[in-house]
């Protein structure tokens, strides 16, 4: 039986991409290690169409840690590799497909309940988008069955805070047979040179107070004798949280992160902040400004949702306004501006969210990141980051000059 589709990538293939697929080859199975923005899912439809060649009845089961992701490969699959939408079938806590159909995209959530029901998972061919998302043991369920394939794709595999890479992931995916880091993807031209724009706001006053205030009950509690005692350390984690929510929240990084967007007025622009109410303020400002911008969370129905995405992609946008949502996933190469509004202290955020800039586009020369911080901790991070980038990366330090009140 040969296959019918006409599925097909819309550009050549990268150097890196043709030699992972045949380390992939070889065995149909492995994790392909690649920096944010280097283009690993169009090598996984590299793969699938292998796959697909050689085993044109068996299916593709492609799981994806969130909602977003499903929705960002919902569109790549149509409009870089030509599937119908109609042969692409959903699994998710929005909607549940009542059988599985060509490829099917599964949000791990789902994933976890609905794949270990097949009973021939030898008729299937298993992709695992953000891969270390599934080293936990709750997650691992997904993972676990003799597939005819296997693929797991993540700039970051390995686990920092357990053994689950090496207890779940490696032994059902594979190892890692293909390392694609910073610098070679900056040496061939995979991702741009980009620039680091680090601003320091300023809080207002009232919410300065709360933030000593719960810096002083925190000292206290961390230089107590009983900080090991668990309830101390659960009062411990709820000041922490209440502390990082006013940093987050700071009224000062709405104005400064709509002037910057403004300002970058003939550049495409992302913005992150922390929360979908956060998200939600930064577009309403920029839309009363009349800047032609648009919005992606999780809060928004799945059509318009997707449709602002499309629309952002292809241009119809100039500035796209989002949280979390898009920190893995998100493919728009014409963006040459990021603004990271607020952001948490994780490393692998930091990671994802500059990789959303860093995809090379014609006339792109480089990408800029602007990280607005407000608290010692965050100039901290972000001095650690500087110490440890590589040559040639451009990176400045300002004050901002909007004032409060």
């Amino acid at each position: 039986m040969k296959s019918t589709n006409t599925w097909s990538l819309k550009y050549l293939p990268r150097e890196w991409q043709i030699a992972a697929l045949g380390f992939w080859k070889e065995n149909f199975k492995g994790i392909v290690k690649v920096v944010t923005g280097g283009g690993k899912t169009v090598f996984a439809f590299l793969c699938i169409g292998e796959f697909i060649k050689l085993f044109p009845e068996k299916k593709v089961l492609i799981v994806v840690p969130t909602i977003t992701l499903l929705d960002q490969w919902f569109i790549s699959l149509q409009d870089e590799f030509g599937v119908n939408h109609q042969d692409i079938s959903f699994f998710s806590g929005e909607a549940k497909a009542k059988k599985f159909n060509k490829i099917n995209i599964l949000v791990v959530n789902t994933a976890r309940k609905v794949l270990p029901l097949i009973e021939s998972k030898g008729d299937y061919f298993l992709i695992v988008d953000e891969c270390h998302r599934l080293g936990s043991p709750i997650n691992k369920n997904a993972l676990e069955g003799e597939y005819a394939a296997t693929l797991g794709l993540s700039a970051t595999p390995e686990r920092d805070y357990d053994n689950g890479f090496q207890e779940h992931i490696l032994p059902s995916l594979g190892k890692i047979i293909f390392d694609y880091d910073y610098k070679k993807a900056l040496r061939d031209g995979v991702i741009c040179k980009y620039q680091l724009i680090n601003i320091k706001i300023d809080f207002l006053e009232h919410e300065q107070t709360k933030y000593d205030h719960l810096s002083k009950r925190i000292h206290l509690l961390t230089s107590g004798s009983d900080v090991e005692d668990a309830v101390v350390k659960e009062k411990i984690k709820s000041l922490l949280i209440q502390r990082a929510r006013i940093s987050a929240n700071a009224l000062m990084r709405f104005p400064v992160t709509s002037k910057i967007a403004e300002d970058n007025k003939f550049e495409r622009v992302i913005i992150f902040h922390e929360s979908i109410e956060g998200a939600n303020l930064i577009y309403k400002t920029l839309k009363e400004r009349n800047q032609n911008v648009t919005i992606y969370h999780s809060k928004i129905g799945i059509n318009l949702r997707r449709d602002n995405l499309r629309l952002y992609r292809n241009g119809s946008y100039r500035i796209l306004v989002t949280c979390k949502a898009l920190d893995e996933g998100m493919n728009a190469p014409e963006t040459t501006i990021a603004i990271i509004a607020s952001s948490t202290a994780s490393s692998r955020q930091r990671i994802q969210r500059l990789g959303r800039v860093l995809r090379p586009a014609k006339n792109k020369l480089k990408a800029v990141i602007y990280t607005l911080f407000a608290t010692t901790a965050e100039k901290v991070k972000l001095e650690e980051e500087q110490e440890n980038c590589g040559e040639g990366i451009e990176i400045k330090w300002y004050k901002s000059s909007i004032k409060n009140g």
